[in-house]
């Protein structure tokens, strides 16, 4: 695939939805349960630019894989955008991340939570990359 195939605007934009919907997800939306789950209170987590900077690459890096992926294989309509998205985030990010978390720690719970912001991240981004 050549890369002037690639929608860069629409990748910017998956990749900016999916720190915006972070924020909502781990804030007012799952916020309080997501703490209980991890067993912390607000005033105990820690944040700097770095971290956020780090993660709106990698949702960068995640976004244009996506892209190249369903343009790679023609994909024509939302439904199957959706089914794109929502395939390659089970097969890949659920399974990878349930594996760290079996071994490092993380509760089940936390992953649980994850998963199921990532699974929504990816279903909208292949819905926007069929329609874009």
């Amino acid at each position: 695939m050549e890369f002037a195939q690639v929608n860069w605007i629409a990748i910017v934009v998956v990749a900016v939805f999916n720190m915006i919907l972070g924020t909502l997800w781990y804030g007012p939306f799952f916020g309080r349960l997501w703490l209980r789950i991890i067993g912390k209170k607000q005033e105990e987590l820690q944040s700097n630019a770095g971290m956020y900077v780090f993660s709106f690459i990698a949702a960068l890096v995640a976004a244009f894989v996506l892209n190249v992926l369903i343009s790679g294989l023609g994909l024509s309509s939302w439904w199957r955008g959706a089914l794109a998205g929502a395939v390659v985030w089970v097969g890949m990010g659920a399974t990878g991340t349930l594996t760290y978390s079996i071994f490092n720690g993380p509760p089940l719970g936390s992953w649980l939570l994850f998963s199921l912001y990532g699974l929504v991240v990816y279903t909208a981004g292949g819905i926007l990359f069929v329609l874009w």
